[in-house]
């Protein structure tokens, strides 16, 4: 016969949900670690590579951003580049956005920038700032939430 402390319950139950009324702070505190994700990738993939036919305007980096949105039931962290050639910078010339999401979503150390050798001389090679930036969003959002939600069952 099992017995169960419905006191016990009702607490356990109690914290688990004042985790989930935390993932508003949680995406807004991944939104910015997403933004400074991006500010690296776009460092490691353009601006502290090796020059080529290309003027530095910057642009690029001024054409960064992230939003979050967070309610009690959900959470989630957009990082986008509004500059007319981000899609070009992300891809290169001949990868697919859904095949740099999946080696984004392997990546053993999402913290970690994701470059395959852009440079001023190789522009023709991806350079998935915003895919790795969204990808550390995906991990960040799991880990803190999870942290919440330990914490709460202890």
């Amino acid at each position: 016969m099992i017995t169960f402390d419905d006191t016990a319950l009702l607490a356990a139950l109690a914290r688990l949900e004042a985790a989930c009324d935390e993932l508003p702070q949680i995406a807004e505190q991944v939104r910015g670690e997403s933004l400074g994700h991006a500010i690296l990738g776009a460092r490691l993939n353009i601006y502290s590579t090796t020059r080529g036919a290309y003027q530095r305007t910057q642009d690029y980096l001024r054409g960064l951003d992230a939003w979050a949105q967070g309610s009690r039931n959900k959470a989630s962290v957009t990082v986008s580049n509004s500059t007319e050639y981000a899609l070009a910078v992300e891809t290169g010339r001949g990868f697919s956005l859904v095949g740099l999401q999946d080696l984004a979503l392997e990546n053993p150390n999402p913290a970690q920038p994701i470059t395959f050798g852009r440079s001023g001389q190789q522009w023709y090679l991806p350079g998935p700032v915003i895919t790795g930036a969204q990808a550390f969003a995906a991990y960040r959002l799991q880990e803190l939430f999870g942290e919440k939600v330990r914490a709460a069952l202890k």
